[in-house]
C-alpha cells in the first residue's frame, strides 16, 4: 500500500532561499562600489581642486618671471652698446698703460742696443689685445747701427716685426725711427699671434 501523501497548501511551495541570498548578495555589492565611486568621485574634486591651484600658482610664478624677462630684455635694448664697448675699450688701454712696465721695457731695450746706438724717444702705443706698439728713436755712430738693431730685435723674443720709418744722417750721426711690437717676459706667448 502507497502512503498518501496530502498536500494541504495553497500553491506550490518554492525555495526562494536562493534567490534571497543572491538579492542580497548583489544589494551588498552595488552598495559597496556605489560608496566606491562616491568616494573615487570626491577624491577626484579634492586633488582636481589642489592641482588647479597648483597650476594657478605656477603660471602665476611663470607670468611674473614672463615679465622679469621682459622688463631685462628692454633695459638690456635700451643700453648703447657701441658706447660701452668703447668705454671699455677706453678702461683696458688705460689699464695696460697702468700695468706696464717701464723698467722691464728699458732693460730689454739695453739688453738688444749695442755700444754705438743710443735711444732718444720712446712712444708706446697701447692696443686692446696683444703687444705694445713702441716707436722708436735712435741714434748711432755708424750707418749700419739701425741692421745690427733690427737684426738683435728679431734674436729676442721681446721684440716683433721690427720695421724702419725713416733714417737721417747728419754731421756723423745717423738717426732712425723704429716701429716694433713689444712683448713683455712675463706676457703669454698666445698675444702674440693676435
Amino acid at each position: 500500500m502507497k502512503p498518501i501523501h496530502l498536500n494541504l497548501a495553497a500553491r506550490p511551495y518554492r525555495d526562494y532561499r536562493p534567490v534571497y541570498a543572491a538579492v542580497v548578495v548583489m544589494s551588498l555589492l552595488t552598495a559597496f562600489l556605489m560608496l566606491n565611486n562616491v568616494d573615487t568621485y570626491y577624491r577626484y574634486i579634492h586633488e582636481t581642486r589642489t592641482t588647479r591651484a597648483k597650476i594657478a600658482t605656477v603660471e602665476q610664478q611663470a607670468a611674473a618671471e614672463s615679465a622679469q624677462a621682459a622688463a631685462v630684455q628692454r633695459r638690456l635694448q635700451a643700453v648703447d652698446l657701441t658706447r660701452l664697448g668703447a668705454q671699455t675699450r677706453f678702461v683696458n688701454a688705460k689699464l695696460a698703460e697702468r700695468a706696464f712696465s717701464w723698467s722691464a721695457l728699458l732693460d730689454d731695450l739695453e739688453s738688444i742696443l749695442s755700444e754705438d746706438v743710443r735711444l732718444t724717444s720712446v712712444t708706446p702705443t697701447f692696443t686692446e689685445a696683444g703687444p705694445v706698439q713702441l716707436t722708436l728713436q735712435l741714434e748711432s755712430k755708424s750707418p749700419d747701427g739701425m741692421i745690427r738693431t733690427i737684426n738683435r730685435m728679431h734674436e729676442d723674443t721681446s721684440f716683433r716685426n721690427p720695421f724702419p720709418r725713416q733714417e737721417t744722417s747728419f754731421e756723423g750721426r745717423y738717426q732712425f725711427d723704429l716701429h716694433v711690437q713689444y712683448l713683455p717676459a712675463g706676457a703669454s706667448q698666445t698675444e702674440v699671434t693676435r
